[in-house]
């Protein structure tokens, strides 16, 4: 039990219930002190914010199209599927990035399905936004 606390409360079934209203023990009505927290949050800047989604458009938009190949195109995710079910993965991004996007996802595969990790670009080392996709063909 956190030591602040310790003194506070008296523990189970060392008093009797209280009858009508709570009344502490004598030897606790001088020690309970009230825990206030504040907080103080720091002033809202949008422009982070406001970057990151702008950046999340361009994944999305990459990953719609992708997924709109997968989707309509048999013979693309059949192949798809053989290439990462048989661990072939320079076919795999190579597939991917046939159909046109403009930033190719790290791909990794289980025998369960096929995980798309798309990253925005890095900004002064640091990476505002990513999206991940899992796609189960099992």
């Amino acid at each position: 039990m956190y030591p602040y606390y310790y003194f506070r409360y008296p523990r189970p079934g060392q008093y009797p219930p209280p009858h009508g209203s709570w009344h502490y023990p004598a030897n606790y009505q001088g020690s309970y002190h009230p825990v206030y927290f504040y907080r103080t949050f720091p002033g809202v800047d949008p422009e982070m914010f406001m970057t990151s989604a702008k950046k999340m458009e361009v994944l999305m938009r990459d990953a719609s199209t992708l997924l709109v190949n997968m989707a309509e195109s048999k013979k693309f995710s059949h192949e798809l599927m053989s290439a990462a079910q048989q661990s072939k993965i320079s076919e795999v991004e190579k597939m991917i990035k046939s159909t046109g996007i403009s930033r190719v996802p790290s791909v990794s595969y289980t025998p369960d399905g096929l995980t798309l990790h798309f990253e925005s670009e890095k900004e002064d080392n640091v990476k505002c936004c990513d999206l991940t996709l899992k796609l189960r063909w099992m």
